[in-house]
C-alpha cells in the first residue's frame, strides 16, 4: 500500500546559510538516501554532503543557475541534473525563486528522475523502491487523491491526469 506525504503538513527546515528552506518527504532509516523538496529565495553557495550523489530536479520556477566546481550549468525545468554532494556549488536566480526536488543517494545507490504525464485513464505502479512527486494536477491513489508537492512512495498505483517526477534508487549495477 502506497505511503502518501504532502509537502504543505511538513515544517519547512531552514538551510544553514539562510538561503532557502527544505521539506524532507521520505528517507532511509540508515540515511543512505532522501528525497527532499527546497525552497531557494536566494543567491549563495549550497550545502556539502559528502559521500552521496545529488539529483535535483526544478519543479517550479523558470531557470536555475548553477557553478558546480567552477563549472557554470543552466537547470530548466524537469530536467534532472546531477552531481557529487561534495562539490563546491553556488545558485544563482535570474528570475526569481524556484523550487526543486533534491534526491541524495549514497553508498552502492543510485538516484534516477523521471518526469512524466499520466493520461486521464491511465495507470502508473511503483515500485517498492520508487516514489512520485506530483507536480501538476491531480493523482488518484487507494482511495485519495493527491495534488501538487505531494510524494507518493511505493509499492502502490498511481491514476489521474497528472504530471509526476518519479524517483527510482537501485543499487549500482542492477537493472
Amino acid at each position: 500500500m502506497a505511503v502518501v506525504v504532502r509537502a504543505q503538513d511538513v515544517a519547512p527546515q531552514p538551510w544553514p546559510n539562510g538561503g532557502g528552506v527544505t521539506r524532507e518527504l521520505l528517507r532511509a532509516d540508515d540515511g543512505a538516501w532522501r528525497v527532499s523538496l527546497a525552497d531557494i529565495d536566494t543567491d549563495g553557495p549550497f550545502s556539502s554532503f559528502p559521500g552521496a550523489r545529488r539529483l535535483l530536479t526544478l519543479v517550479e520556477g523558470t531557470v536555475l543557475r548553477l557553478v558546480v566546481d567552477g563549472v557554470e550549468h543552466v537547470v530548466e525545468p524537469g530536467r534532472p541534473f546531477d552531481f557529487t554532494g561534495d562539490a563546491e556549488v553556488t545558485a544563482s536566480l535570474p528570475e526569481g525563486p524556484v523550487r526543486v526536488l533534491n534526491v541524495f543517494a549514497s553508498g552502492a545507490l543510485e538516484a534516477f528522475v523521471t518526469v512524466l504525464e499520466v493520461g486521464r485513464t491511465s495507470t502508473l505502479p511503483l515500485a517498492d523502491d520508487q516514489s512520485a512527486l506530483v507536480l501538476q494536477g491531480r493523482a488518484g491513489v487507494d482511495r485519495s487523491e493527491v495534488g501538487a508537492f505531494g510524494l507518493v512512495a511505493g509499492p502502490g498505483d498511481v491514476s489521474g491526469r497528472c504530471t509526476l517526477a518519479v524517483v527510482t534508487l537501485q543499487r549500482s549495477g542492477e537493472k
